[in-house]
């Protein structure tokens, strides 16, 4: 960017001689204007604010010090200053330095003098500027965290919306950029979108929020849709398209509702924040605002447990075709279901918890899957539902392949089965007996299989299951005690009686009281 110049001279040749001598647009000036006295010239400056005065002394009505002091005593930006004159006298040159004046040259003009000086005010210049800015970015910054965390009255909001916005503020809109399927450094995410929007101008400065996990918010005025005619959905998919191109990867971007002025920021930002929400419910390539998306809301649901007793069956038995089909099944809900972005997450974290307990209740070491540490922090970096679902199935197939070794290593596939069955159907009547002719097994073998296995006999861990269920109804729920010892197996409410109070110290009566 050039600075502007203003000339004040009452002689008009060397005013001309100038313009043409220097080269200005190399040191980083254009002229702006001329005057040939100081008066004009005062006024001129009182309402143009130029960046740089170059003005001679001896001058009619206003002489050239007077001119500078006058200036300096403008509520208002000063400009630098450099006097140009054929007068050596001391008590000037005194005067100027009094006043701040940058420079004093004495006629006739040195170009290559003169130049040198105006690139020294031109670096001068470029670091008021920076400075300026600095402060405005910070209080701006400060202003819109206060709008979007709210909890401001009136006169707190209308001081941070001042700071916010010192120009017409019609037309704002909070966005949030999500970088997909790579690591990028917040700082250089920030000078990414930096770039894209304004180059290398150095005015430009946008505010942003910090989101985590590769996300970044953007606030974006009505200066910074002007050339897509206020229409952020363009500007969101220019944006897009060329922060795609930079990082080599796929961006989303989430947009919230445009609004007129500052105070409407925290609306524009939950909105995005709402929209965040349909990430897995449209293209990946696509601008998700929460105004426009395909679905009209979204579920904050989980699947149905029978699909994670069938996922982690298969799992269990090494069905590798199986556990594919369902984990495809699984991704399909998420779509036709209209699946939150933390409902997603939910389903898969759970069943990623199902196999970690499953290798554990082998006596397993979970660690050793390689994938597990990838996908205990899948959701740490955002990336494509097609991606994640590529880790997630490479993840089932391996833990798989594990529980495989193991049960070929322990023989134990029969009786961890057994422990299954008991644990769903502590119910209904179950003996040794019965329970080794549904799975084909010798009763004497099942019992000390299980004992080896479980570390206590078959009858003791079904009264812990019935036990341990029957305390939770009498916490959940106001059965009578008979009514709780049918519904956990019992047959006689007696015998339940006697059998928790030697497992708990205590009648089932006396254990609701204590609650």
């Amino acid at each position: 960017m050039a600075y502007k110049v203003f000339l004040v001279d009452d002689d008009r040749y060397v005013r001309k001689g100038l313009i043409n001598l220097i080269d200005w647009k190399s040191c980083g000036f254009e002229v702006c204007a001329e005057a040939d006295n100081g008066e004009d010239a005062l006024v001129y400056i009182q309402e143009n604010t130029p960046d740089l005065v170059i003005t001679d002394i001896k001058m009619p009505v206003v002489d050239g010090l007077t001119l500078i002091k006058s200036a300096l005593e403008l509520n208002q930006s000063i400009p630098d200053f450099i006097i140009i004159t054929g007068y050596s006298d001391f008590k000037y040159a005194q005067k100027a330095v009094k006043y701040g004046v940058h420079d004093f040259i004495l006629k006739p003009v040195d170009k290559f003098e003169i130049e040198e000086t105006l690139k020294k005010v031109a670096k001068g210049q470029a670091r008021k500027l920076k400075l300026k800015q600095n402060r405005e970015h910070t209080l701006a910054e400060a202003a819109f965290n206060d709008l979007i965390t709210g909890g401001l009255d009136q006169e707190q909001m209308d001081a941070s919306m001042l700071n916010l916005m010192g120009s017409p503020t019609k037309g704002i809109a909070y966005i949030i950029i999500e970088i997909n399927n790579i690591v990028v450094n917040t700082i250089k995410s920030r000078e990414i979108v930096n770039k894209v929007m304004y180059g290398e101008e150095i005015r430009s400065t946008a505010l942003f929020r910090e989101h985590g996990n590769n996300r970044i918010g953007l606030l974006v005025n009505g200066g910074d849709l002007r050339r897509f005619r206020g229409d952020i959905h363009a500007f969101s998919e220019n944006l897009q398209d060329q922060l795609s191109a930079c990082l080599k990867t796929e961006v989303t971007i989430y947009v919230g509702k445009v609004v007129d002025h500052a105070g409407g920021i925290k609306e524009s930002y939950d909105a995005a924040m709402k929209a965040l929400q349909f990430k897995f419910l449209e293209k990946s390539d696509k601008v998700i605002a929460y105004d426009y998306t395909g679905k009209s809301s979204v579920n904050y649901i989980e699947l149905e447990q029978s699909f994670y007793q069938l996922l982690m069956e298969q799992i269990e038995e090494n069905k590798t075709d199986e556990i594919k089909k369902t984990a495809q099944i699984m991704f399909e809900q998420f779509e036709s279901k209209a699946f939150a972005k933390d409902a997603v997450r939910t389903s898969i974290n759970r069943v990623i918890h199902e196999v970690v307990r499953t290798v554990r209740s082998m006596e397993g070491d979970e660690t050793k899957l390689a994938s597990l540490q990838m996908m205990l922090n899948w959701d740490n970096l955002p990336r494509t539902l097609s991606e994640i679902k590529k880790m997630f199935v490479a993840f089932l197939l391996e833990a798989a392949a594990m529980l495989k070794r193991m049960n070929r290593d322990c023989g134990a596939v029969n009786i961890r089965r057994i422990k299954k069955y008991v644990d769903t159907n502590y119910q209904a009547d179950l003996t040794l007996k019965t329970i080794a002719n549904k799975f084909f097994l010798n009763p004497v073998y099942l019992g000390q299989l299980f004992k080896k296995t479980y570390g206590m006999y078959f009858k003791d861990y079904i009264l812990q299951v019935r036990i341990s269920e029957a305390k939770k109804k009498l916490r959940q729920t106001d059965m009578r005690i008979f009514q709780v010892a049918e519904s956990v197996g019992f047959s006689n409410a007696d015998y339940f009686v006697t059998q928790f109070e030697k497992a708990t110290g205590m009648t089932p009566t006396q254990y609701r009281k204590k609650l």
